[in-house]
């Protein structure tokens, strides 16, 4: 799936309009956005219009999520688009979601049903603000029912860092396997690896607004140890009763606590 690159700078911002230039390598035209209404006027007609119509929904996110945190006047943005590419939706947590990146390519699908004869991934991460204590605990399993557990805990951290890092370390375990199911309660790792790093990749690890990724060397890593794989992940509603992920938050809640 190639990447489409295109820079947007903000020419006028008024109640109801946002007047913008968009250009890429060869071309430069004007739009102008309506956020209220979801609708962008094409001012030019060029070969860049049909590209951006093609990505307009991924144009609008980036748009309404710069709008969020403060749009300025002059303001340049440059963003990362790939036509086709499958957003992440609500429902899409209640089912299996698959990255395929296998053989150089770039596939995301859903399914009601785990892949058989698959290497897993239990994790969960947990942080105590009052200590400034964290941790995170997890384990792999293989097709067998063989489990190794691993677990640690860190000074200062976050919750979000520590589902990363828990995540990651399963990964790196991992590293032979190709086709692997990673389980977590945090939706923040499962978008980051099904969505968010493949536009990063291509924004040198700077989101759209020029501001460096969060955790960006281990967002790095957990690409690099993502590549060439087949990931299923699913997503495990914290405390809902599922016995090995219960176990997961267990051992991060005793890994922060000191007593592992």
């Amino acid at each position: 799936m190639e990447a489409i690159k295109i820079t947007v700078q903000i020419q006028a911002i008024k109640e109801q309009e946002i007047d913008c230039f968009l250009s890429d390598e060869k071309e430069r035209m004007r739009i102008v956005y309506f956020p209220e209404e979801g609708n962008v006027v094409y001012l030019d007609d060029s070969i860049l219009v049909e590209v951006v119509r093609k990505i307009q929904f991924q144009f609008e996110k980036v748009m309404r999520s710069a709008i969020k945190g403060g749009l300025r006047l002059g303001q340049t943005i440059h963003c990362v688009f790939f036509d086709g590419f499958r957003f992440v939706k609500e429902a899409d947590f209640q089912h299996y979601i698959r990255v395929d990146r296998r053989n150089d390519q770039l596939k995301i699908t859903t399914s009601e049903t785990e892949l058989k004869g698959i290497h897993k991934i239990f994790a969960d991460g947990s942080y105590a603000s009052e200590r400034k204590q964290s941790g995170y605990g997890g384990f792999t399993e293989t097709p067998n029912g063989e489990q190794h557990i691993y677990h640690q805990s860190f000074k200062q951290g976050s919750s979000n860092l520590m589902e990363l890092l828990a995540v990651m370390e399963g990964l790196e375990h991992l590293e032979s396997v190709e086709k692997i199911q990673v389980n977590t309660d945090s939706r923040f790792v499962i978008r980051g690896l099904v969505q968010w790093i493949h536009f990063w990749q291509h924004n040198n690890w700077e989101t759209a607004h020029g501001k460096e990724v969060k955790f960006a060397k281990d967002w790095q890593k957990m690409n690099r140890l993502c590549e060439g794989k087949l990931m299923e992940f699913k997503w495990i509603k914290g405390h809902s009763g599922n016995e090995k992920q219960d176990f997961c938050h267990q051992l991060a809640k005793e890994s922060t606590n000191g007593e592992k």
